[in-house]
């Protein structure tokens, strides 16, 4: 016998788990610290078809309660004409440039999608990764363009639409 659905929202909004702008997990206040925790909670990163942050394990869910993004990006190199990205998660993706945008007073963002959904999960690069990904951007007309290849496209300072 399941749950009726008002119980299972009020269960899964009312675990604290909390993931840090720098991408630490804390529950009820206190850090998470089992490496392979850490692991199951990265990698169940997901959204809600209304886009708000969870984390799967299994075929269970709850909120996530999340200050900032819910992924970092910790590096970017250059493979032929393509920018590639490592995620925090262990992934590593081509860069999405459609998404990049720098928010002003904090720094590189874009999207990514979860691994489960493939739904959009906010992503903030690392200062690591910001330098790295400083090499292919350029100064054209007072504005920040990353130029890779055929690719020059303005860093807006505004999510894209």
């Amino acid at each position: 016998m399941g749950l009726d659905p008002e119980t299972l929202e009020r269960l899964r909004r009312g675990l604290r788990l909390r993931l840090s702008p720098t991408g630490e997990f804390r529950f009820d206040d206190g850090p998470v610290t089992h490496p392979r925790v850490i692991e199951a909670l990265r990698h169940g990163l997901d959204a809600t078809d209304e886009g708000e942050p969870i984390v799967r394990l299994g075929e269970q869910w709850a909120y996530l309660i999340v200050e900032d993004c819910v992924l970092r990006a910790t590096a970017v190199w250059r493979e032929r004409d393509q920018l590639r990205l490592r995620l925090d998660d262990d992934r590593e993706l081509p860069l999405p440039v459609k998404t990049l945008w720098e928010e002003p007073g904090h720094g590189l963002r874009c999207e990514a999608p979860s691994r489960t959904t493939g739904h959009p999960l906010s992503v903030r690069f690392t200062n690591r990764a910001q330098m790295q990904l400083a090499e292919w951007i350029e100064d054209v007309g007072g504005r920040p363009h990353l130029c890779v290849g055929d690719l020059d496209l303005e860093i807006v300072d505004h999510a894209p639409a």
